[in-house]
């Protein structure tokens, strides 16, 4: 009987938290994050304020769990769909995450347009690393596939840092505008500047 009360308080808290990003996702989208209260949050998610502030610190917390939530999600059926894949080389999977991602991207413009409006370094490093909204491990699966991989590099968190801010500016202007070029031209001109980068930071052989 107790085990049966806590899994069902703890199922409560789980709906009462996803109700708080959900709500606050709409009001971050539709109405900017300046101009959304807590109280406006906490209201439309039919909980109490002091509800809110047992599960994040202020709205710009909550803010980082939501991109961590979106972008974990996204994340999360890209790396499902590269499993289904043959795909041995680094570059070549790093390309197939990237074009499932801007895909995904294209189909959802309110969330692209939330993430990179408030997606910084700082905010990738906590989301991921500190946030824990997914079931997935991100440090982890890039750092394995960099540990198996045969090419060697040089600083692959930067090379990260690199590929994901280049895919940021890109990709968003592209898709939402058609600037400089459409998407389906555009990302060419991408695929190309993530190999070179890449390939810019390899480590020849004999420094191995």
């Amino acid at each position: 009987m107790i085990l049966m009360k806590t899994g069902k308080a703890e199922e409560n808290k789980r709906k009462k938290r996803e109700a708080l990003m959900h709500t606050a996702f709409e009001l971050f989208s539709h109405e900017g994050i300046a101009h959304t209260s807590i109280s406006d949050i906490a209201e439309k998610a039919g909980v109490g304020k002091g509800t809110f502030y047992f599960y994040f610190k202020d709205k710009y917390d909550l803010r980082n769990h939501i991109i961590a939530a979106k972008s974990g999600e996204i994340f999360i059926r890209a790396k499902n769909a590269l499993d289904q894949t043959d795909l041995v080389l680094l570059e070549d999977k790093i390309i197939f995450l990237a074009d499932n991602i801007i895909s995904q991207l294209e189909n959802d413009v309110i969330t692209l347009r939330f993430v990179y409006k408030n997606l910084s370094w700082g905010v990738f490093e906590s989301a991921f690393i500190e946030h824990r909204d997914t079931n997935i491990d991100f440090a982890l699966v890039f750092e394995s596939a960099i540990r198996e991989s045969e090419i060697k590099y040089e600083n692959p968190l930067i090379m990260i840092y690199m590929i994901i801010e280049l895919i940021s500016s890109t990709c968003h202007d592209s898709i939402l505008y058609g600037k400089p070029l459409p998407i389906n031209e555009m990302k060419g001109y991408v695929f190309q500047s993530i190999r070179a980068i890449m390939r810019a930071q390899q480590v020849s052989p004999e420094k191995i």
